[in-house]
């Protein structure tokens, strides 16, 4: 796995994801590890990788600081319904869903890419 590829594929996809998603919905962010993966090519293990970290640290970003804002009485209302202990559990496993909504959609778009243009 060729880290320094993984790195420029999180950076790019976080920055992608962000600028979408402030300005559509949330799975806008699978598109940006689509797009990402598509354009940049990289072995399976490693699409998936880059798009969990990704789109888990964004949404782990994001929640803790609307959790932040608010004082916590959304998130800890939120995982009062939910039955979770905390609001940080609650962070973790909106970071954690993304991260799987994020890896998919990277290593959809590295297969598309292989399909594409497959390696001799």
């Amino acid at each position: 796995m060729n880290t320094l590829k993984v790195i420029i594929k999180i950076g790019l996809t976080v920055l992608l994801a962000f600028l979408l998603q402030s300005m559509f919905p949330w799975w806008t962010a699978v598109i940006a590890c689509f797009l990402i993966n598509l354009i940049i090519s990289s072995h399976s293990l490693s699409s998936f990788v880059s798009g969990f970290l990704a789109i888990g640290f964004l949404w782990f970003a994001m929640a803790t600081v609307a959790d932040l804002k608010t004082g916590s009485i959304l998130t800890a209302k939120v995982a009062e319904i939910f039955s979770l202990p905390s609001s940080q559990i609650l962070i973790i496993v909106t970071a954690t869903i993304g991260g799987i909504a994020g890896g998919f959609g990277a290593l959809s778009g590295c297969d598309l890419r292989g399909w594409i243009m497959p390696v001799e």
